[in-house]
């Protein structure tokens, strides 16, 4: 009879028309981000030619994985001489901008260490630079700066503007996790935990508007309806049949995020492969500045499990604000603004300022664990440094439990009109 009831109320859930649309549109929008996840690759073959797609993925991958294993001194000195190598060749001499073909053709030759060409690219460019070609203009012996460059450009990235706001413990911090980190970094082909990494952003913040759409109307469909009035009549649905709407509130979001979590990245890693899980996650250019010590397969769990958390929470505060208003619609736009307005106010204000570091606290900044890692988001309680993935989940944790009563009690309280 329970699990009767809790199926009915997960029904209701799903079937209500607005929650079938946004799972539709949800279905699609996952369904492109794979797509162009995909037709982004490009591959060259040695006559020059452009090849796209799935293919592209398995031809990139079969090159890419020659240079895996250590980044060793010997490793970046070998990359240097290649790259060397291939820029003397005589028929690249007085090659033009405009000469295209025989551009993808030098291209071709240099794509199998292409990863490891942005990281030199990383070590050597000048603080708040980026340049492609700095690898041409180094020597062998320069091979042996590539960790170094990475600790002495720490320095200059804290005394930056953007980095203004770090507390003098925050920075002691960074400066430590820098010097301790293991080297060399242990680098695989990982095209697949990267990509996954690259949208998990965009995946998340999907899931956390449709788990809104979702969930607005579980308490405010009742008012609407006027079966509000039915169930507070009687005494199992003052208690029980108020508890089975909160766990099949929870219940369906869980099921939402981990199955379209499962569908969108299973599908990237079918595609492009689970090699690289256990790659450092600073043997990436994109993860290169991070102070975490983690591998790909750690970063990508760490992102997945923040996301879960937030779209727990507004889970949680959707039922709540449901429980007190009468449309759904009004619980929308309020989580709406939650969600969107505290990430605007936050860019606008003043680096380091209080009132800027408590708006980038607000659940918006779960939704984007991978930004988390890849910057120097750090938060100083009475002396002691945290990181986002040490303290949102114990933040929102209670939040979530505090808000589960209060949803109880905003529904049972109510008053039948």
């Amino acid at each position: 009879m329970k699990l009767q009831i809790l199926k009915y109320e997960i029904k209701k859930i799903f079937c209500k028309k607005s929650s079938i649309i946004s799972l539709i549109v949800l279905g699609i929008f996952l369904g492109f981000t794979v797509f162009f996840c995909v037709s982004g690759v490009i591959y060259a073959d040695a006559g020059g030619n452009n090849i796209s797609g799935i293919k592209a993925v398995r031809l990139l991958r079969n090159e890419k994985i020659k240079w895996n294993g250590n980044l060793t001194e010997e490793t970046i000195e070998k990359v240097i001489k290649e790259n060397r190598v291939i820029n003397s060749d005589s028929k690249y001499a007085g090659m033009k901008e405009s000469d295209i073909k025989l551009l993808d053709m030098k291209y071709a030759r240099k794509q199998e260490f292409k990863d490891i060409r942005e990281l030199i690219s990383d070590s050597y460019s000048k603080i708040h630079s980026y340049d492609y070609n700095v690898i041409d203009s180094l020597n062998d012996d320069d091979a042996g700066k590539f960790y170094s460059n990475r600790v002495s450009q720490l320095k200059p990235l804290l005394a930056s503007e953007e980095s203004s706001r770090l507390t003098k413990n925050q920075q002691e911090y960074l400066k430590n996790s820098y010097k301790t980190l293991t080297t060399p970094f242990k680098y695989s082909y990982a095209d697949g935990w990267i990509n996954a990494l690259e949208k998990s952003p965009t995946v998340i913040f999907a899931l956390a508007f449709v788990t809104c759409i979702l969930i607005a109307p579980i308490f405010s469909v009742e008012y609407q309806t006027g079966s509000d009035a039915i169930l507070l009549s009687t005494l199992h649905g003052k208690k029980k049949g108020i508890i089975y709407k909160l766990v099949a509130g929870l219940l369906s979001t869980s099921l939402v995020y981990w199955i379209s979590v499962c569908l969108v990245f299973g599908a990237i890693f079918m595609i492009f492969g689970f090699q690289g899980g256990e790659s450092s996650l600073q043997a990436h250019f994109e993860g290169w500045q991070s102070f975490y010590h983690i591998t790909n397969s750690e970063a990508l769990w760490m992102v997945l499990l923040l996301g879960y958390l937030a779209c727990m929470f507004i889970c949680a505060f959707a039922m709540f604000i449901s429980s007190k208003v009468k449309t759904s619609f009004a619980t929308i736009i309020f989580l709406g603004l939650i969600l969107i307005v505290p990430a605007i106010i936050g860019k606008q204000l003043s680096s380091g300022s209080l009132l800027g570091e408590i708006f980038n606290m607000f659940p918006h900044q779960m939704l984007q664990g991978w930004a988390l890692i890849q910057t120097f988001v750090l938060y100083d309680v009475y002396g002691k440094v945290i990181t986002p993935y040490e303290m949102f989940p114990v933040l929102y944790g209670i939040f979530i439990v505090i808000l589960l009563p209060f949803a109880y009690n905003g529904f049972r309280k109510h008053k039948i009109a």
